[in-house]
């Protein structure tokens, strides 16, 4: 992190909204110990033109433009630039969309409406970051390739280079699925945890559940301690998530932001709910103070709890879907609760 800190950022952004831009802007200039030369383009067909003759280190992109909309317009930038990493800028409403563009490849999404200059920076860096492991990876997956085919003769010869490529292989994997601020698994080990997991529920016909889980007020806490506390108070929660949960074969993610989510293969409903109340009551004893709270002196969670069995024509993102209407009726419900989707 400390070297990208140390140079200049060059950033395309490609945002069609007059408003949206500006208070982009202003976010990035704002910024301490990065600079950042930003190029903003409206269209699509510009900001192509601008790849061809520039050379950037990361994309902002808005996926409803002029002259493109959906997936297509990040689809036609990764054509062009695969190895440069692009962070979506979505509203509300297109936030399944944007998870669909993670899994072909963006590095990450913001939800316009909620990106402040911290979350916005964070997410750039990290993305950058991201990127250069990722590139590792591959470069490293080429060479084990080679030394590979050469083993039927170096067997003996290679067989310590080839542990010590192994290992170095496993710790990039580990800081690309790993999530910085809170040590737990980010969205890209969820995405391939929950595409196996789910391809198993159809397979054997057993249940798989999701719960979405958020903490209440989590801006005013930030606003209130600050965002180094706020780092913290994330990582203290993460952990707690995760202790909670008692299987090995479980996963616990942060999902962006304050949001977390938790993938229970083989669990019906009913025993959702339970991990939901094991939780929620593993917050409760925290006891993290939270004087910005409007419902509490102490910090709360607010959990959506949904369940299926997989069908061969079903998709992850309607199970996702389903869990986060449920923790926002949770949310408009009071907060510091569990509720339940059902169909």
């Amino acid at each position: 992190m400390s070297n990208i800190k140390q140079k200049q950022i060059k950033t395309l952004l490609v945002e069609d909204n007059q408003r949206d831009a500006y208070l982009l802007r202003e976010k990035l200039v704002h910024a301490e110990e990065i600079k950042f030369n930003l190029t903003h383009v409206k269209r699509l067909d510009k900001a192509v033109k601008c790849l061809h003759q520039e050379s950037f280190n990361i994309i902002l992109l808005d996926l409803s433009l002029p002259d493109s909309r959906g997936l297509d317009t990040f689809l036609t930038l990764k054509k062009i630039v695969p190895n440069l990493p692009i962070v979506l800028l979505t509203g509300f409403k297109d936030e399944i969309l944007a998870l669909e563009a993670v899994r072909q490849g963006a590095q990450d999404y913001l939800v316009k409406e909620q990106v402040t200059t911290d979350i916005l920076i964070r997410s750039i860096n990290y993305a950058i970051e991201r990127m250069h492991y990722l590139e590792k990876i591959y470069q490293i997956g080429e060479r084990l390739q080679k030394i590979n085919q050469q083993l039927e003769r170096q067997v003996k010869n290679f067989t310590f280079q080839l542990e010590h490529q192994n290992q170095e292989l496993k710790k990039l994997f580990l800081l690309a699925t790993t999530d910085r601020v809170t040590g737990i698994a980010n969205r890209y080990r969820l995405e391939d945890f929950l595409k196996q997991e789910w391809g198993n529920a159809i397979r054997n016909q057993i249940s798989i559940s999701i719960m979405m889980i958020d903490i209440d007020y989590f801006k005013a806490y930030n606003d209130t301690y600050g965002h180094l506390q706020g780092d913290r108070c994330l990582k203290e929660v993460a952990q707690a998530i995760k202790y909670s949960i008692k299987r090995s074969k479980d996963l616990v993610a942060r999902y962006g932001g304050e949001e977390f989510i938790v993938i229970l293969p083989d669990v019906n409903l009913a025993g959702a709910k339970k991990v939901a109340e094991n939780i929620h009551s593993e917050i409760t004893a925290l006891k993290i103070p939270h004087a910005a709270s409007a419902i509490s002196d102490r910090l709360t969670i607010s959990l959506g709890v949904a369940s299926a069995i997989p069908t061969f024509n079903s998709e992850t993102s309607t199970l996702i879907a389903a869990a986060d209407r449920a923790l926002y009726l949770a949310k408009s419900q009071g907060r510091d609760r569990i509720e339940i989707y059902r169909n």
